[in-house]
């Protein structure tokens, strides 16, 4: 790269298996993937910036801005290595999270253990002597004393992390604000419900604020050990950190609010599947990214579907989190043989040792090593820098099946093709099953869908999977290997405040109402302007979540502001077909009321354009061309033309079966397909006619 050119944006998704970098610029576009550090990924991340850095011919001081995708606090929670917490409540209210909804999550699993989000000895979970009523009024004012007796407790412990939820603070957070400075004062990293989540439901908000207090401080001590090395390598650039709700936040603002990580690694992903939109002329697209570890999926329409609240392992969260399914299915999923079945996952190799034949000590068959051995991937086309050896793969293949003649329950698999595509087959099942639950279980149709393959993986598999589904066809994006960083490089600053409002529409108070949504956005203000948003680069977005009386749950539907009785009415009628499509019934004679209202703030960042390709023929050229090898479809193996991407012009059909190559993946276009490369890279594949 020329130092005359412009400053560098760089992307970095930090996944189980590999570390992605896009690194661009004005008119460059480029990837890099190195396997990831699992015990420390900032040491992988600057190993690989160095890596690009030496490749692309650039200083890590012309990095002008890098944003990164992290599953660190993901990982964290569902291994339980997060620092212990304590838990502080109104008083009379310390069995909130255990009782729950009093709901079973496996209904008729005699043995089921329900899963909590923090350990129930009477020494975590603490009172203090407060009480507010329904409407935010005070009852009884807040002992102070009773947070004397209360800090020597915790200090005992050795504890330096609290969540603090008190009944209907998001009303009236003032006791809240008391208790925080107190326990501040005294030295202690203070977590409150009324800044994470300031919504009704003090199950959930209580939830959502223990495991923020247990993420966050895993989050903050890593951002800030990747920033402090980034500096030592000579960048000082602002580091930006991908959220679940799709848009980028600073490392200050995550480190109080770590929840709003747990699908940051899955986000960046979501945001380029979105981002394609724009390139295809569709409005409907499921992305799927299939890793080295797992398989996200979700549905796209007219943008990312985000949710105000969801499920994470087993524990219902208040915060706004992309609309993605993940499965443990990937290029490392081990294939097992037990109890008379094939499976393959959720166990994986991972990134050390990695399948077989990454030559790490991998002593069982995974997806790779039978796309590997079916010739979908050649030795020479990994990235990584990987010693990758075939023998490895045949030999644990050969051993699994061995095992599987042996078993009192053998299978009707009779040779090592067979294994390996049964192990590709297995795997597909699960990832369709997977899609089935982000489109049929939301009451939307996957044939109205085109499926967008990216990851390691997705464009081996994406038609077979497509095609299990009756879907739209298939479409593979320019860097399908490193997408969801390239998502990362297309996102905006993003932060969303929602509070809880609860009124009828009948009766609703739209001066009230407005004032509400005025001093939201006032908040919101000040955040983008602090991270040197300019004025003129601040979008704002209004939405209210509304309900049926009587209901638990709500819909959310978009508003413009300043709300008006005419805007009012259009949206109530707006509410019951869309109640309609989400629950299979509606009924207008219904009152409806409204819960919460929210602010979406939006910092644009200058957009990134892809370079557009050269125009060629129909027919790709000889030096595109660049080899042949035998690959096995549906049992056949068949010679098949290999061609190099980055040789591939606007307007070349490749007919299949045949390979493209390219150094962050493979796409495999099978037997009575073409795949047409548009003049953006993507390769869009239909059926033959």
């Amino acid at each position: 790269m020329n130092k005359a050119e412009s400053k560098i944006r760089i992307g970095i998704d930090t996944g189980g298996t590999f570390t992605d970098f896009v690194i661009v610029s004005e008119g460059f576009v480029k990837a890099w993937k190195i396997p990831t550090t699992p015990v420390d990924p900032s040491e992988g991340i600057i190993l690989g910036l160095k890596e690009a850095a030496e490749r692309f011919e650039f200083h890590l001081s012309d990095i002008e801005l890098l944003i990164h995708g992290t599953t660190i606090g993901t990982n964290a929670f569902l291994e339980d290595k997060c620092p212990p917490i304590c838990f502080i409540t109104t008083k009379g209210f310390r069995d909130i999270v255990e009782i729950g909804r009093q709901q079973r999550s496996e209904l008729y699993n005699l043995k089921f253990a329900q899963k909590y989000p923090i350990s129930f000895s009477n020494d975590l979970i603490l009172e203090v002597e407060e009480r507010l009523d329904s409407e935010g009024k005070e009852i009884k004012s807040l002992d102070i004393n009773n947070l004397d007796s209360i800090t020597a407790s915790i200090k005992s412990k050795s504890i330096e992390n609290i969540a603090v939820s008190l009944l209907f603070s998001f009303l009236n957070p003032t006791n809240e604000k008391k208790v925080s400075e107190f326990l501040s004062a005294k030295g202690f990293n203070i977590f409150t419900s009324h800044e994470i989540s300031p919504q009704i439901r003090e199950y959930e908000r209580a939830v959502t604020t223990i495991v923020n207090a247990k993420v966050s401080p895993v989050v903050n001590d890593y951002l800030y050990r990747l920033k402090s090395k980034l500096v030592s390598e000579g960048t000082s650039s602002p580091l930006l950190i991908m959220q679940s709700n799709t848009g980028m936040s600073d490392v200050a603002s995550i480190g109080k609010s770590g929840v709003q990580t747990l699908y940051s690694g899955l986000a960046g992903g979501v945001m380029a599947a979105a981002d394609s939109l724009k390139h295809l002329n569709k409005s409907h697209l499921v992305s799927l990214d299939i890793g080295g570890t797992s398989t996200d999926v979700s549905a796209i329409i007219d943008g990312p579907i985000v949710l105000r609240s969801r499920m994470f392992s087993g524990f219902p969260l208040v915060a706004s989190m992309v609309d993605v399914e993940t499965i443990g299915s990937g290029g490392g999923s081990i294939a097992k043989f037990k109890d008379g079945l094939l499976s393959v996952g959720p166990e994986s190799q991972g990134a050390n040792p990695g399948p077989a034949c990454y030559s790490l000590g991998g002593k069982q068959a995974t997806l790779t090593d039978a796309n590997l051995f079916l010739g979908y991937v050649h030795e020479d086309n990994f990235a990584g820098n990987l010693n990758i050896d075939k023998g490895k793969s045949v030999s644990f293949l050969k051993k699994l099946l061995e095992e599987i003649k042996s078993s009192e329950l053998p299978l009707e698999i009779k040779s090592i093709d067979e294994l390996a595509i049964s192990i590709r087959q297995i795997l597909n099942d699960n990832i369709a099953n997977a899609i089935r639950v982000v489109t049929v279980q939301r009451g939307l149709d996957p044939r109205d869908f085109a499926l967008l393959g990216f990851g390691g993986a997705g464009p081996l598999q994406a038609w077979e999977i497509a095609q299990e589904l009756e879907m739209n066809g298939v479409i593979i994006p320019p860097f399908p290997g490193v997408w969801s960083a390239f998502g990362l490089v297309c996102s905006d600053i993003k932060h969303m405040v929602t509070k809880s409002y609860l009124q009828t529409t009948a009766e609703l108070n739209l001066d009230e109402i407005n004032s509400k949504f005025y001093e939201i956005k006032e908040e919101l203000v000040s955040i983008l302007t602090n991270e040197a948003i300019d004025k003129k680069d601040q979008f704002f977005n209004y939405s209210i979540d509304m309900r049926y009386v009587g209901q638990s749950d709500a819909l959310t539907l978009q508003i413009n502001f300043p709300f008006e009785r005419k805007q009012l009415d259009k949206t109530v009628e707006k509410f019951h077909p869309l109640h309609n499509q989400n629950y299979s019934w509606f009924d207008k004679g219904l009152t409806v009321e409204i819960v919460n209202v929210s602010v979406e703030a939006i910092g644009r960042v200058p957009r990134i354009e892809l370079t557009k390709l050269q125009s060629g023929s129909r027919n790709p050229s000889e030096e595109a061309h660049k080899k042949s090898r035998k690959i096995n479809f549906e049992g056949e193996w068949i010679e098949t033309p290999v061609f190099e991407k980055s040789l591939l012009l606007n307007g070349n059909v490749l007919e299949g079966p045949c390979i493209i190559d390219q150094l962050d993946t493979t796409t495999v276009i099978p037997p009575n397909v073409i795949g047409k490369i548009n003049e953006l890279g993507y390769v869009i594949m239909e059926e033959k006619k």
